[in-house]
């Protein structure tokens, strides 16, 4: 009885020789999807070197299973394979190295040391859900649902590679969602604030004055517009319209920060479809202006430049402000503010929460620019206590008294 025949697109036995030069020479038949056999070989230095480029060749003549995982492959493996492809669509542009940068924290800190030795063909539905949910009794709901969202698509990636029959993680349990913060500030206690950061400049008795007005602008023109702390600091002279009435900035960029690129801007806001024009309300125009008195002459520059003339980090305004509410918590606290939630948020919740309660969810919505109201309502709007009297008058007219 002859050798079974070669099916279309596999490849056969790996023959491998070492050589008098002390090279691996490795051998092999393949037949490509439309039948037709080909002899394969290469050399290299090492055994593994010369299989992979045999495996390399097979791939390119047909669409067969020749990936570079096999069920009896790890979790560490897949990780290994699948981050250089997420860092080549960050190098393309068709991802952020930001989002890079999250996915391969997660995939190193949190998954690895959890199941980076377990066989993909011994990662079913049930472990994968006993993983999660130690993440998320060990860690916190954020790391876990990132976790969730990382390992998914690591299993994507085996899937697709042959290595796994199907995507185990998306059959797991929901995980809870992270608690919707519910502060906002009232125009009470925005007036009090901004009387409190000018003052902590003069009162502040240790280090260097801080530069209260950096913050006091860019909390106005968040409030004023909704915009996040990125795409505040983002601002540039050519972004904003003062000559119009009302004036307008377009909202079109946001400012990051990555272990490849360092600070830099991204031209376009944290989702490219949020590229927005807002018209700007007195209290921000006011605070553009006086950034504007401050900025460089051209037409790029940054209304929230450093000492060099870069932009200002995200992570420097926000260091700055969480050391004004250190040093003023007592003040806030009184006030009524809720200063475990006071981050840069919290003016982009005001902001949204105020204009849906004059004007509705959709403008609301609109001004944040959210492709849809849900997440308005459900990240951002805090909704009133307070159900519209008007029901009872419209009651009142159906039922009668």
């Amino acid at each position: 009885m002859g050798k079974p025949q070669i099916p279309a697109g596999e490849l056969g036995k790996i023959d491998v020789k070492r050589l008098p030069s002390g090279r691996y020479r490795a051998r092999a038949f393949t037949r490509d999807d439309s039948g037709a056999l080909h002899r394969l070989g290469a050399t290299a230095e090492t055994e593994e070197r010369a299989r992979t480029e045999v495996h390399r060749q097979a791939m390119a003549l047909s669409t067969g299973g020749f990936g570079g995982l096999a069920p009896s492959n790890t979790v560490a493996d897949a990780v290994e394979l699948w981050l250089p492809q997420i860092l080549t669509r960050a190098k393309t542009g068709s991802l952020t190295y930001s989002t890079y940068e999250s996915y391969e924290t997660t995939a190193c800190l949190v998954i690895l040391p959890r199941c980076g030795g377990v066989r993909l063909d011994r990662l079913t539905v049930g472990r994968c859900d006993r993983i999660l949910q130690k993440i998320l009794d060990e860690e916190s709901i954020s790391k876990a649902r990132h976790a969730r969202a990382v390992l998914s698509l690591v299993c994507g990636y085996a899937v697709r590679d042959d290595a796994m029959v199907s995507n185990p993680v998306r059959d797991v349990q929901r995980l809870p969602t992270t608690p919707k913060k519910e502060s906002t500030l009232t125009t009470v206690q925005i007036t009090t604030i901004r009387k409190l950061m000018q003052q902590w400049r003069i009162t502040r008795e240790d280090g260097p004055r801080p530069n209260y007005r950096i913050l006091i602008d860019g909390m106005e023109i968040m409030l004023g517009t909704s915009i996040r702390i990125g795409e505040c600091l983002g601002l540039r002279r050519c972004d904003v319209d003062m000559t119009t009435l009302p004036p307008t900035l377009v909202v079109n960029g946001t400012i990051v920060s990555t272990k490849a690129e360092g600070i830099h801007r991204k031209d376009s806001p944290k989702r490219s479809r949020q590229r927005r024009s807002i018209a700007l309300p007195s209290m921000a125009a006011a605070a553009v202006r006086r950034r504007l008195a401050l900025a460089e002459p051209d037409p790029e520059a940054s209304l929230f430049a450093t000492k060099s003339g870069r932009s200002l980090s995200v992570s420097n305004y926000e260091r700055l402000l969480r050391s004004f509410i250190a040093d003023e918590r007592a003040n806030l606290v009184k006030l009524g503010v809720d200063v475990d939630e006071y981050t840069t948020h919290i003016y982009r919740r005001t902001a949204a929460t105020l204009i849906e309660r004059a004007a509705g969810i959709m403008l609301a919505s609109r001004l944040l620019g959210h492709a849809n109201e849900q997440t308005t309502r459900n990240s951002y709007v805090v909704t009133a206590d307070l159900v519209d009297p008007v029901t009872a008058e419209i009651l009142d007219a159906v039922l009668g008294g």
